[in-house]
């Protein structure tokens, strides 16, 4: 993960939202010191100088990159770490969706991740905790619906291997299954 990089700001969070929601933008070449104020009207509809210094401060953290190209236009995309951060917030807003009737079936998740990803194995801990699962063990998870995207999703944004850390798989009985019948309201 991109560490340190987490935007505070609502608003630069949005404009690099926005950045990565156009893709790359290739703009003819203006040579005018007012290029940002420029990319601000064309592709955010406002003349905003919070916006203008949002795009200036997302090019000093090196979060996106402004290149000018050999046909002299210009180039605006995002960096790696801006990708990482795109996927912080997408990470924020994942939610597992609930079918309309549940399958008997309970997904167990166990994950074994190395001493040296610790910091990974915590924010995955955090992570399925949020997502609404419940533990049955120190790292053994359950929950009543498919949830394999989200957990590949999850490992990629923390890089952990999950073919080599983490067990997924379906079952119909559980120990203490009454009790997380009633966890899960089923």
């Amino acid at each position: 993960m991109a560490k340190g990089y987490f935007l505070k700001s609502n608003f630069t969070k949005d404009t690099l939202l926005k950045i990565a929601e156009i893709g790359i933008l290739v703009l003819p070449a203006l040579t005018s010191p007012y290029f940002i104020r420029y990319v601000v009207k064309k592709y955010f509809k406002e003349k905003n100088k919070k916006r203008v210094r949002a795009i200036t401060d997302l090019k000093k953290k090196k979060l996106i990159d402004i290149q000018e190209q050999k046909d002299g236009s210009v180039k605006i995309c995002l960096t790696e770490n801006g990708k990482k951060i795109i996927l912080q917030y997408e990470l924020e807003k994942l939610k597992i969706k609930k079918p309309e009737k549940w399958d008997r079936k309970w997904r167990v998740i166990i994950y074994d991740i190395p001493h040296n990803l610790r910091t990974a194995s915590n924010a995955f801990r955090i992570k399925i905790r949020e997502l609404g699962m419940y533990q049955l063990q120190k790292s053994i998870w359950i929950y009543p619906y498919d949830c394999i995207k989200e957990l590949d999703f999850s490992c990629a944004v923390f890089d952990i291997p999950l073919e080599d850390c983490v067990l997924y798989f379906k079952t119909e009985e559980l120990p203490k299954q009454k009790e997380i019948r009633h966890f899960f309201n089923l």
